[in-house]
């Protein structure tokens, strides 16, 4: 596994269900993690505890209506991360700015700058969950004799 490549014809090696578990878990994730911070918060009753405290609540709740936003661009990014495996060149490097590009998109749309940050996270946490599904599709490839 290297930076910047991927097997050629990754996704082939990894195929359509892990494929889809994992933007399906890519999309969802965010949200479980969010409502159980919400509820940890509620629990803990911090509320009062100052501004750190309510910064981390907002950012709580942002990220629970983060499936809201980001579909859209897990649609869009989708069949581009598909022809980037099978180039070769889906890396960590090329899928956080994949992210980046697409999260700046919507960024643009919403009109919250916060959002590269999410999508750039967000294929970061897409490669990672492919990667782990198959590490065949992203083992470094093998160079020409």
């Amino acid at each position: 596994m290297t930076i910047l490549l991927s097997s050629p014809n990754g996704f082939r090696i990894l195929g359509w269900r892990k494929f889809g578990l994992a933007l399906l878990t890519t999309w969802l994730l965010p949200a479980v993690i969010a409502a159980v911070a919400l509820a940890l918060q509620w629990i803990l009753g911090t509320q009062g505890w100052g501004d750190g405290f309510l910064m981390l609540w907002a950012l709580s709740v942002l990220m629970l209506f983060s499936p809201a936003l980001s579909w859209l661009a897990l649609l869009v990014a989708t069949p581009l991360v598909l022809v980037l495996m099978n180039r070769g060149w889906f890396g960590w490097v090329p899928a956080v700015v994949l992210g980046m590009g697409f999260g700046g998109a919507l960024g643009f749309i919403v009109g919250n700058e916060a959002m590269i940050t999410f999508g750039a996270a967000q294929m970061a946490i897409l490669r990672g969950l492919l990667a782990r599904a198959c590490p065949e599709a992203f083992s470094a490839p093998q160079e020409l004799s």
